[in-house]
């Protein structure tokens, strides 16, 4: 009876074995879905090759961390596609008329107090109304006293901003009213970019309690016991899982707001369920999710993209669509130069000579078609040519052209002299400014540490060695030090660095640029420590000034002024390189025309996210590779069992021997 059972048993694994493999994966895959399948989810599915460095939305600085942050939280505004200012929480606003009682009371110029009117609609995401005092709370601990020191990360708003205030007998049930002022003299200022606060707003019921430094650097992110376990007002939400997702670095899921405000207030709506931000270590690994339909959308490296752009032109890659030009967050790179003449390892370079020279013998034409692949722009001054009504270009007087003898010819005039023939590198004599001014004693070396972020961004680490090879040309030499860039913006903001290859972003509104290279922004944003009178002037005047030709003058000003100044060399504009699948959502529109409708826009409500609409998963993305891996492993099981069987002639107990073998070859 015994042998029996056994080869019955064994006739039935062979069938079923053979059964098995006679089955194509994909059908049994197929089968699987039919028999298990639920409603199939609209899943928005992003690539990344930066993970969101903080979830606290004071703390973090990388570009994913900034587009996190605008789809959970909302801010008073946001930007339009042609970057126009459109409400988001703030359904009106305007400076308060000069002839309002409490103007004329007080004595305020016109433009130094604004009203802003809040929706009644907002709710948090666990389920708390947002209301006015929420408005009042934010502004306030951004600004107020020291706070504004401790909660650093919107300073280029908040700088100006005195105190927040709400009146519901005189102003309405939904209005608040912001007062601005000169921090410096504390006397009223009006404050023309008041038309854009993009200030994330945090939850005041779940913060109040706590210490204003501990939210602007210490506090996670997240509230324990919270549902969800961070809190916003924006077109998504986090899930439960949302700290261990970010822990892991590997991805991070929104789902939609089904309560968001925007839908009552201008009948926005999102119309898928979910985003998925996935974070990539390889490039090739994200170029082929792509592919195979794994993502839907994600912005690649130069060389990626050509080679993407290149298969969709000539066709075969298809249902892929891609798009690159200026990026709307205004984005370039820029050779940062440490104007502290106090610190850093070689002063040398805060002599204005030395700055115009480096910046002659900077070949941006080359590092654009070499390392960007044309995918980018000379970078000239602070605003981005994309923003149109506010870039200055320098004139052709004005322009610091790629020019190795001239910048030679500069450092000899300014005393920076080669010690000897046949030296590569020059030293200052006492006729520079650098010894003169005591900055450096006679001898220094032009040499230089240049920090890059070469980790994230391997194109950067190239242009750093090209950039060294051109600058040994006139007698500078630099070290290059390759690092991960939370590192590199810990040291830059310690001040003890020469150069490095960084960026910036910044608003539509010229105000956050120009503020970031005010002296205003020493206490927090400035890499550089950057100063200059006029630039001063003209940015306190650009800041108050309502009338928009004369605000553009002294904007313009500003611009020139730094350029003239190499306050940075800026290296290039580089474009936006996405590249996104047309067989999955439709609806991304004309970046082109609509700059501001890129990914990129973090500025909350991103009105891309509003139209975009989910066709449905491709044939590349739409088998979970972990039913294969299932099917697969079922099939080599069986194969696996029925191999024993047949060279062991028995069959052990399931439950195996005491000592814990369990009697099959795939273990427990």
């Amino acid at each position: 009876m015994k042998g029996e059972n056994h080869r019955f048993l064994l006739m039935c694994l062979v069938i079923l074995s053979a059964t098995v493999l006679t089955i194509p994966i994909a059908g049994f895959v197929g089968i699987m879905g039919k028999a298990t399948a639920a409603p199939e989810e609209a899943v928005l599915r992003v690539g990344f090759m930066q993970g969101v460095d903080k979830l606290n939305p004071f703390v973090g600085l990388s570009d994913a961390a900034y587009v996190f942050y605008g789809l959970v939280y909302d801010a008073l505004h946001s930007v339009g596609n042609d970057f126009e200012t459109v409400g988001n929480l703030a359904l009106d606003w305007a400076p308060v008329p000069a002839s309002d009682p409490d103007m004329v009371a007080a004595g305020e110029p016109y433009g130094s107090v604004w009203e802003f009117v809040i929706t009644q609609n907002a709710t948090w995401h666990d389920g708390e109304p947002f209301t006015v005092e929420d408005v009042v709370w934010n502004i306030n601990e951004n600004c107020g006293g020291d706070n504004y020191y401790d909660m650093w990360a919107y300073q280029p708003y908040a700088y100006n901003m005195e105190y927040a205030e709400i009146n519901e007998e005189k102003w309405g049930p939904n209005t608040v009213r912001v007062h601005f002022f000169d921090r410096e003299t504390g006397e009223p200022k009006p404050a023309a970019y008041a038309q854009l606060i993009c200030i994330p707003m945090v939850p005041k019921h779940l913060l109040e309690d706590q210490p204003i430094s501990y939210i602007g650097f210490d506090w996670s992110g997240v509230f324990d016991g919270s549902t969800p376990p961070l809190v916003g007002t924006g077109p998504f939400m986090a899930t439960e899982n949302i700290l261990n997702e970010f822990q892991n670095e590997n991805y991070m899921i929104l789902v939609r707001n089904p309560d968001y405000h925007a839908t009552i207030d201008s009948g926005k709506e999102v119309k898928f369920d979910k985003i998925i931000m996935r974070f990539y270590d390889e490039m090739s690994a994200m170029d082929s999710a792509l592919r195979a339909g794994e993502i839907d959308v994600a912005q690649f490296p130069p060389q990626a993209y050509y080679a993407i752009k290149q298969d969709v032109e000539d066709g075969s890659l298809e249902n892929v669509e891609t798009y690159d030009g200026l990026r709307c967050t205004q984005y370039w790179t820029q050779i940062g130069i440490n104007m502290d003449s106090s610190a850093g390892p070689n002063p040398t370079r805060c002599d204005l000579a030395v700055r115009k020279a480096l910046a002659m013998a900077t070949d941006k034409e080359s590092i654009v078609e070499d390392y960007y692949l044309d995918f980018a722009e000379p970078g000239s001054t602070l605003i981005s040519p994309v923003n149109t009504l506010w870039h200055y270009e320098p004139t052709a007087d004005e322009m610091l052209n790629y020019d190795l003898e001239a910048a030679a010819a500069m450092l000899e005039n300014a005393g920076y002299k080669y010690p000897y023939e046949g030296a590569t590198t020059r030293v200052a004599t006492g006729e520079s400014l650098a010894v003169t001014e005591g900055w450096v004693a006679e001898g220094k070396q032009l040499q230089y540490t240049m920090m890059v972020r070469g980790q994230e961004y391997p194109e950067e680490f190239d242009i750093a060695t090209f950039i060294k090879n051109e600058w040994e040309k006139i007698g500078v030499s630099i070290t290059i030090d390759n690092m991960p860039e939370d590192q590199l913006s810990t040291l830059a903001y310690k001040y003890g660095y020469d150069m490095l290859i960084w960026y910036w972003s910044a608003d539509p509104d010229p105000n956050f640029m120009l503020f970031c290279q005010a002296k205003a922004s020493w206490d927090g944003w400035s890499d550089n420590l950057y100063l200059n009178e006029s630039y001063e002037e003209n940015y306190s005047k650009s800041i108050e000034e309502f009338d928009p030709v004369k605000r553009l003058e002294y904007v313009h000003n500003c611009q020139r002024t730094h350029y003239e100044d190499v306050g940075y060399i800026l290296l290039a504009y580089p474009y936006q390189t996405y590249a996104w699948r047309t067989d999955t959502f439709d609806g991304w529109g004309d970046w082109e025309n609509d700059p501001a409708r890129s990914f990129d826009a973090f500025w909350t409500a991103n009105p891309l996210f509003f139209d975009l609409e989910y066709l449905g998963g491709t044939d590349g993305g739409g088998v979970d590779p972990l039913i294969v891996v299932a099917v697969l492993g079922a099939i080599v099981a069986v194969i696996a069992v029925v191999v024993v069987l047949m060279k062991t002639g028995k069959l052990k107990k399931k439950g195996g021997d005491e000592g814990g073998d369990t009697g099959s070859p795939l273990g427990d």
